[in-house]
């Protein structure tokens, strides 16, 4: 019984990762700012990257769903059997954990921070810098508090998915499902792009505010002495 309370966390994970991942509005070319290496890194990710990182989001959802229901019926499904004949095992279901609740916690909270950044920006909110037809500076919402708060709540997300899949006590770790050949690797691969994603954004803070400077001028200036902060309030 206490296994299927991890559902509601696990969708609502899932749901909020795919939400972040997925660009509400996609600008044209002539309304991008010309692109630096670290842009252009960032571009070919958001094209190649994401749409791979949230399939493989959802399939490791997804899985750890079958396994507890299976487990909860008292029944072995086909793609359990499937999967514990390629494991050479028995897979686990795993118990609730700290970790688990912190980092599902993390991730919802910085999804639904992503969101209430896209409703808004409106359509001004690109995956790509860019200044889109009359666009202007936003000073309302979470733009009222910091001025890069959907980068924020990103960096906040991906820690979470971290703690909540990469801990001692996670389903991927503890249930033997990365005895699956090919598995291990695969999840390797997905902290390599978070830990990409991460320093992109964290580089990509100064380029923005250079980049909206210098479309904005007096506007950007007038908002940036009364939002002082990039990132964190009070700290950065």
């Amino acid at each position: 019984m206490a296994s299927l309370l991890k559902v509601p966390f696990i969708l609502s994970s899932a749901i909020t990762q795919h939400v972040s991942f997925t660009p509400p509005n996609v600008p044209s070319s002539e309304e991008t700012i010309p692109k630096t290496f670290n842009e252009r890194v960032l571009t070919r990710f958001i094209m190649y990257g994401f749409p791979i990182m949230k399939t493989f989001y959802w399939i490791v959802s997804v899985a750890e769903l079958i396994i507890i229901t299976s487990h909860t019926s008292d029944s072995l499904s086909v793609i359990q059997a499937i999967a514990q004949h390629a494991a050479g095992h028995g897979i686990r279901d795993t118990p609730i954990t700290f970790p688990f609740i912190l980092g599902t916690t993390l991730a919802v909270v910085g999804g639904l921070v992503r969101w209430w950044c896209y409703r808004t920006l409106g359509r001004f909110f690109t995956f790509q810098i860019s200044v889109r037809k009359g666009h202007h500076i936003v000073t309302t919402g979470p733009y009222a508090i910091i001025r890069h708060p959907a980068y924020t709540a990103g960096i906040m997300q991906l820690i979470g998915l971290v703690m909540l899949h990469g801990s001692p006590t996670s389903w991927l770790r503890h249930s033997r499902v990365l005895d699956i050949p090919g598995l291990k690797l695969a999840v390797v691969s997905w902290l390599a792009g978070i830990t990409l994603l991460v320093i992109n954004l964290v580089f990509r803070v100064n380029e923005e505010d250079e980049a909206l400077k210098s479309a904005f001028g007096d506007e950007w200036t007038r908002w940036a002495k009364v939002v002082r902060y990039r990132l964190i309030p009070g700290v950065y």
